[in-house]
């Protein structure tokens, strides 16, 4: 709880260099993705980053308190909601965003960390960022939707967001299945047929 905050003292000496903590954050999502969180080290982060461990410590308390402000620095800059106009539009930009993220982008990592949850209680909290961020874009897409017209307002919107992201994690996580456009976008009209999206109002 709270691990992505910085737990350093201020008021006293100089100033915060964002440009640091970007790179150290940038070599904590590197080390992520090429080890895991268990061969993630506090001596390895600081060499890689040109700096001290005491530099660390003093703005993340701890391993778990930077490995989870970088997965948080991903979580907030790997999305943007879109507004094509449909839901369709919306939904194939936010799974193909996801995709791109997951499979081949700074997301690379959480498929890794899934896999170790299970030895390492902490990383359920480093999860909960990427998941939930993600999920209030979806909610978000739905409800400009509704809106429109297009979705109808009483039905089961967090199983419409589980049938649209569990394939793409079946396949990364159990399968191993390539994930390819073509599959991506049957997963949205498939979706879309079943409930029954109807063409925007120009509400």
């Amino acid at each position: 709880m709270g691990l992505g905050r910085d737990a350093a003292a201020s008021g006293r000496g100089r100033p915060r260099d964002p440009t640091l903590d970007a790179r150290i954050l940038d070599q904590v999502l590197d080390l992520l993705a090429s080890r895991g969180y268990a061969g993630l080290t506090l001596d390895e982060l600081a060499a890689r980053s040109g700096v001290a461990k005491t530099t660390i410590l003093r703005r993340w308390p701890s391993k778990a308190a930077v490995a989870a402000a970088g997965v948080e620095r991903v979580a907030l800059q790997s999305i943007d909601v879109p507004d094509s106009g449909t839901l369709r539009g919306d939904l194939h930009a936010l799974l193909h965003g996801a995709v791109d993220t997951f499979v081949r982008g700074r997301g690379q990592f959480v498929p890794r960390l899934l896999r170790e949850a299970g030895h390492h209680p902490e990383i359920a909290d480093l999860l909960f960022t990427v998941i939930h961020t993600r999920r209030q874009a979806y909610r978000r897409v739905l409800a400009l939707a509704i809106a429109r017209g297009e979705l109808a307002p009483s039905g089961d919107h967090e199983l419409l967001i589980d049938l649209l992201i569990g394939p793409i994690w079946t396949r990364l996580l159990i399968t191993r299945d390539p994930i390819t456009r073509e599959y991506v976008d049957s997963i949205v009209e498939t979706v879309v047929a079943a409930f029954d999206v109807k063409p925007a109002t120009g509400a």
